[in-house]
Order: C-alpha cells, then sequence, then structure tokens
C-alpha cells in the first residue's frame, strides 16, 4: 500500500502551522546523533532509503481527502488540517524543500550535523516539520550500520593477529530478517549491515539494497540446513544419510552448512563426521564443510568441537602462529550472537591457540533488533533558522537548563574538516569546503556513487 506522507508524521505536527509567528516565510532544521550515546562515530547510511520511499511520491487528491477524515477524527475538529497547503504541494508535484547530507558511508563524530532541511516556499515553512518524522527514520539503518562497523573494528585486529584479512567482509552473517519488527526494517537494517559486511541470508536486503543504491549482489550466503531438514532423516543412520544427501546434492566445490546439534552435537561430529568414509569424503571435497552447532555455551561447545575435529582431521600452523583445521573444516555459530558475545567468542579462540579461520558468525537479533532505539544514539532533528516577512533573520536554539546535553545547534550550519583534520560543524559563513551535498531540491534527486559509499565506509580504521 502506498505510503500517506500527509499521514507519515505525528499528530500534533499537523497543528503547528497555526502556532509558528504568522509572518514566518522560511524554516531551516537540522538532524545529528547527539553527544553521548553508544557509540561516538557513527556510519551515517540511509537517507537514500528514505528519499527513495517517500519523496518520490506524488500528494495526490486521495492522499489529502484521507488525510482531512483521519485528522478531523483524531482532533475532534476540522480546523487544524491545512488542506491549502497540501494542495499547493499536490500542485507543484514535488515537495517545496531543499535537503542536504553528508555523503553516505562516512563515518562522523557524534554531535555532527548529518542533514539539513529548508522550506523552498514561503507557504510550506510552518509545514516544514511535518516531514521531520519520517526523515528521524534514518536513525535506524545509521545505528544499524554503526554497530555493524563497531562489529568490524573490534574484529579486525583479532583476524589481522590470527588469520586472513581476506575473510573479514564474510565473517560476520545477517540472519535478522524473521526478527525484525517488519519487512520494512528487515530491508533497511539488512542495507546497513552490508554497508560493511557481505555475508547475509536476508534476500529482502539485498534486493532493496540494490533498488536503492544499484549495485546487485551486494549479499553473499552458501548451501545451508536447518533443523527441519535435519530431523526429517532422523538419528541414527538418518544422520548419515542427512550428511550425504547434502554433499551428493551440492557441486564438489560448493561451501555447505550442516547444523549439527538436532540430537547430539558431539555424537554429531565424532561418529557422523568422523566416521571413516564421511571422514574421507570430506577431506576429498574441494569446497568447505562448516558445522553449526545450534544450542549451548558458545564458546564452550565451540572450543570443544574444535578439539574434536582437530583429532578427526588434524591442524596446520598458519605463518601467524595459530592453529587452522585441515581439510577445509570449520564452524559457523549462530547463536546467541551479538556485538560482545561474537567478539568474545573470536577471543576466546585466540586465546586457545585457534585462527580466527575456523569460524564465522551469523546473527539475528542481536543485528538487526535487539536493544537498538532511536536514542541509542540519541537522534533528534530540530529546527536552527527562520526568516520572517519583516526581512528578519531568527537564530532558533534549544537551551535546556535541566539537560545541557540537549542544547541544540543553531543558524544555517555547514560541515567542514578543521585544520587538524577532524569533522567539525560550523556556521554556513565559515571559510572551508561544506561536506553537506544535495541530495533533494525540490523534486530533485542526487544519485549515489556506491563505489565511493562502499570506500568512505572502509574508513572505520581511522578513529
Amino acid at each position: 500500500m502506498m505510503t500517506n506522507i500527509i499521514l507519515a508524521t505525528d499528530a500534533y505536527k499537523l497543528t503547528h502551522h497555526l502556532q509558528y509567528p504568522q509572518n514566518i516565510t522560511k524554516l531551516y532544521s537540522y538532524g545529528e546523533a547527539r553527544q553521548g550515546g553508544r557509540y561516538d562515530h557513527i556510519s551515517w547510511f540511509g537517507m537514500s532509503m528514505i528519499l527513495n520511499d517517500y519523496f518520490t511520491q506524488p500528494v495526490t487528491d486521495a492522499m489529502i481527502d484521507e488525510a482531512q477524515k483521519v485528522a478531523e477524527l483524531t482532533f475532534g475538529n476540522d480546523v487544524y488540517f491545512n488542506r491549502p497547503v497540501w494542495e499547493k504541494v499536490r500542485d507543484l508535484g514535488h515537495f517545496p524543500v531543499k535537503i542536504k547530507a553528508l555523503p553516505e558511508g562516512m563515518v562522523v563524530p557524534t554531535g555532527t550535523a548529518l542533514f539539513t532541511i529548508e522550506s523552498t516556499q514561503s507557504w510550506f515553512a510552518t509545514s516544514l516539520n511535518a516531514l521531520e518524522t519520517i526523515l528521524m527514520h534514518v536513525w535506524y539503518p545509521t545505528t544499524i550500520a554503526t554497530n555493524s562497523m563497531y562489529i568490524k573494528k573490534r574484529l579486525a585486529p583479532l583476524v589481522e593477529k590470527s588469520g586472513s584479512m581476506d575473510n573479514l567482509p564474510l565473517m560476520v552473517n545477517d540472519f535478522g530478517l524473521r526478527g525484525a519488527t517488519s519487512l520494512e526494517s528487515g530491508e533497511r537494517g539488512g542495507s546497513a549491515h552490508l554497508l560493511h559486511f557481505r555475508g547475509s541470508d536476508n534476500m529482502a536486503a539485498s534486493r532493496y539494497f540494490a533498488s536503492v543504491y544499484g549495485l546487485e549482489g551486494r549479499a553473499l550466503s552458501i548451501w545451508a540446513t536447518e533443523h527441519s531438514v535435519a530431523t526429517a532423516y532422523g538419528e541414527g543412520q538418518g544422520e548419515l544419510d542427512y550428511l550425504n544427501a547434502q554433499l551428493d546434492r551440492t557441486p564438489e566445490e560448493a561451501p555447505v552448512s550442516i547444523v549439527i546439534d538436532s540430537y547430539d552435537t558431539f555424537n554429531f561430529v565424532q561418529n557422523v563426521v568422523g566416521s571413516p568414509a564421511m571422514k574421507e569424503r570430506i577431506k576429498n571435497r574441494l569446497g568447505r564443510v562448516v558445522l553449526r552447532p545450534d544450542s549451548g555455551d558458545p564458546q564452550t561447545v565451540d572450543l570443544q568441537i574444535l578439539d574434536l575435529l582437530a583429532e578427526i582431521f588434524g591442524t596446520s600452523l598458519n605463518e601467524k602462529g595459530y592453529r587452522v583445521l585441515n581439510h577445509n573444516v570449520g564452524l559457523i555459530q549462530g547463536d546467541g550472537m551479538n556485538a560482545d558475545t561474537m567478539i568474545e567468542l573470536y577471543q576466546a579462540l585466540l586465546d586457545h591457540g585457534w585462527s580466527s579461520d575456523n569460524l564465522v558468525v551469523g546473527s539475528g537479533g542481536g543485528l538487526l533488533q535487539e536493544g537498538f532505539t532511536r536514542d541509542t544514539e540519541r537522534f533528534a532533528i530540530k529546527a536552527a533558522y527562520a526568516e520572517n516577512s519583516a526581512g528578519e533573520h531568527l537564530q532558533i536554539q534549544k537551551r535546556p537548563k535541566t539537560d545541557p546535553s540537549k542544547v541544540s545547534k543553531s543558524g544555517r550550519m555547514k560541515v567542514i574538516y578543521d585544520d587538524q583534520g577532524q569533522i567539525i560543524t560550523v556556521p554556513a559563513d565559515h571559510p572551508g569546503q561544506d561536506l553537506l551535498e544535495t541530495v533533494y531540491d525540490n523534486g530533485y534527486m542526487k544519485q549515489i556513487d556506491v563505489n565511493s559509499m562502499l570506500a568512505r565506509a572502509e574508513n572505520f580504521h581511522d578513529f
């Protein structure tokens, strides 16, 4: 169903056109992740999603009629809804606003202005912030991208110390679509993860990333079983039949992921994987065989499995002095993984002499859902500047004495690199090239260079 963007807002915002000084002719607001959130830098991502999904839709008579009806039912009167202004938007065929934003993929300190929005028609000035609610939804992909970025930042030294950095992009996989609050959030959150990693079973996100950013094939996955497959063969001989069937039906060079805890994890490793015929079959196979335990304490279980696999297949020391299982065998841990537990698991492997190359992880709720809100990175949009019909330029600022951390920025602004190469927000007339770029201007939308965006995201090393 097409979104009615007039109604994609907080109800009270539809009353604000009656509340501002009536001579306001321009309003200018900005968005930021205020300081004091979970992380002190953010991976800026997702503005193109918001623009693509909502700002390309024209306002129609049907939308206006529906919005007026809903407003009357909500407020109990027909006074508050500003039908004339939305009819003017309809007649224009686009929103009379200009939006500037930092290039997506940038890593910036919190407290930086991420985007600005200003009215371009005097009659829309007092309705501008009705668009705030939908713009605020950029908090979610940015927060998920930031979480994945910090996972990558924390994981990279462990990989560099013990294994191959070529493996890093595939070491954290998105299993989160089924646990997302909606298909839309799964698409946006999954796309945000793809900014930093390529492993993903979230096909909705893969499609969405391609539709918004123009890059197909960003997400990569492999043949993987689940418990419904494993248990359909039964215990005992059925477990051998189950594993043989997977190897029979996949190309010899294809990697496969095999869930192993449907009955007894350690028995499966010792007596199914470790049976003489299966051992030889796996040893002679080109494609990697990855075993997936899905229950129990990850560190305890995974280390025990690695020890068992070492007895079956042997190990070698890599050039960094860490053990790697022979014959292209490994583990994938998909249960209980979030930003902290996956790093703790990899650290446990290194502490026991194992290379990070032996393991990849997948994460569901811990990647797209668990504990993430708008306040995780303290996202806010605030008015900063206005003009009126008397020719006055008004500097607008919020300064609550009860919480100085909520003091907002004032006036027109830009974002620059200072003399030390740090990203800072300064007044618009300050020297320096503005990093904020026009991404929407009265219907015009900037096309994103996806390769440049991905390259910017790799700057997670720099802070």
